[in-house]
């Protein structure tokens, strides 16, 4: 089974997106050779590609880029750059392909990286509509530090940050991907900074912190029941790759390897 096929696997398992652009593109050497071997990451870094070498697979099936921007079929800003040019010596000279499967995991129905995250997390049946925020659930009362603390258990992670009082009772808690500024909204996240007032608490993929996070701060210190839980994006989305092999696995051959490997945290704290 070449790779290329079971990369047509995948998008034929995922909805059509049609002519629309996506940021899903094959990196690397030729996926038209035989697959010797799956590993499922967050995203390939330079520790990903050398286990995959270690082990022996040729294809590394990721969500976050490689090389540092939103689209890598467009890396000619890289040229001359040490870091991008070593990198892709590597994934070529041991022939690695890499398919980044994030635009479509996004448009699955469910979503095929919350889906699981909420899986992990084991909140699913606590979900309620919202027309707000991307995702919100109405959780069993709890303090905002054991609520903290269950995030950190079920992600398997070695530390957590937070905003707010440890001791605050919260039960609502909402998800948004991007706290990130854009002109339509003055530099700002104001929709998400006025939608958080629905929730006792928000975990946020990416964070801008004099927006949302700087209003849940002040929230907190006015003494309302207000937080803030920041796994970190890899961390937090890396839950839906955990869980990929439970789709992938019917799409390709049955004695073919498939491995998650964790990135884990991308910063060291002293």
């Amino acid at each position: 089974m070449t790779i290329r096929t079971i990369i047509d696997q995948i998008l034929a398992y995922h909805p059509d997106l049609g002519s629309q652009r996506t940021c899903d593109v094959v990196i690397g050497s030729n996926p038209d050779v035989e697959c010797t071997g799956i590993l499922i990451s967050i995203a390939p870094t330079i520790e990903i590609i050398r286990k995959a070498i270690d082990s022996g697979a040729n294809f590394i099936f990721v969500h976050e880029p490689t090389f540092y921007s939103g689209y890598d079929d467009e890396s000619d800003w890289l040229a001359g750059n040490d870091v991008y040019e070593e990198k892709l010596k590597w994934i070529t000279d041991h022939g690695i392909v890499i398919f980044r499967d994030h635009d479509h995991m996004h448009a699955h129905k469910p979503d095929a990286i919350f889906h699981y995250v909420f899986k992990q997390l084991g909140w699913s049946e606590y979900q309620v509509p919202s027309d707000r925020l991307d995702y919100i659930f109405r959780l069993p009362e709890t303090t905002l530090g054991d609520l903290a603390r269950q995030v950190k258990q079920a992600l398997g992670l070695d530390t957590i940050r937070l905003i707010g009082n440890l001791d605050a009772q919260v039960s609502t808690v909402g998800f948004v991907g991007h706290l990130l500024p854009n002109q339509e909204s003055n530099w700002s996240t104001n929709d998400q900074v006025i939608a958080a007032g629905d929730c006792d608490v928000v975990i946020p993929g990416e964070i801008v912190e004099w927006t949302l996070p700087l209003y849940i701060r002040d929230a907190a210190l006015l003494g309302k029941n207000k937080g803030m839980i920041l796994p970190g994006h890899f961390l937090l989305e890396e839950a839906g790759l955990r869980w990929a092999v439970e789709w992938l696995r019917p799409l390709v051959r049955a004695d073919l390897p498939i491995t998650f490997i964790s990135v884990g945290d991308l910063f060291r704290y002293l």
